[in-house]
């Protein structure tokens, strides 16, 4: 490195990396780091703070905060730049591929959600977040909702149409459609 440059975040790749990173015998995401062995300021405290890999979270204008109900969330995105990052198991260092991730266009965007990427598309998600609020007002069960084209009993039970027993099943590989189900609340 010439004089005057600054290493590379392992986590990021700012180039403000200044922490020395010692990481701890349960890490497991190497491979998502960058090469090197520093860390910005904040990605240290990210690697040492377990709200980061916790909770679902939205860090914006440099100010954490956590998102507790992540489906409506989702209906009305804030203005870029932010970080965006969505947990279901709470233990994975999913963080990281986060802060890699900004969120630039709140349209169009790779959401994380644990240690996946998966591409949002706000149209599409406000359609799934609709279908899926009517299935869910019916009492449908989210092992229905994710688990293809019901049986002929479970379509009786539940009063699904042909072609919403059809649509489940095309949703059935759709990560997008697994997160509106996941994170999506009964009213």
């Amino acid at each position: 490195m010439g004089a005057g440059s600054r290493a590379a975040c392992v986590f990021c790749g700012s180039g403000n990396a200044e922490v020395a990173v010692a990481f701890p015998s349960t890490f497991t995401a190497y491979q998502f780091l960058q090469a090197g062995d520093k860390a910005c300021p904040r990605c240290a405290e990210m690697l040492t703070d377990p709200k980061y890999r916790r909770n679902s979270w939205i860090i914006r204008d440099g100010k954490f905060e956590v998102i507790t109900n992540v489906a409506d969330f989702l209906l009305n995105l804030p203005d870029p730049p932010f970080f965006l990052y969505l947990t279901k198991t709470r233990r994975k260092h999913g963080w990281i591929r986060a802060v890699q991730n900004p969120v630039l266009n709140k349209h169009r965007f790779f959401l994380v959600v644990d240690e996946d990427k998966i591409l949002f598309d706000d149209r599409v998600y406000a359609e799934l977040y609709a279908f899926c609020s009517d299935l869910y007002a019916r009492g449908i069960p989210k092992a229905v909702m994710v688990g293809g084209m019901p049986e002929p009993s479970v379509m009786r039970r539940y009063r699904l149409t042909w072609g919403e027993a059809f649509k489940l099943r095309e949703l059935q590989y759709n990560p997008l459609w697994r997160v509106v189900v996941e994170f999506k609340r009964r009213n």
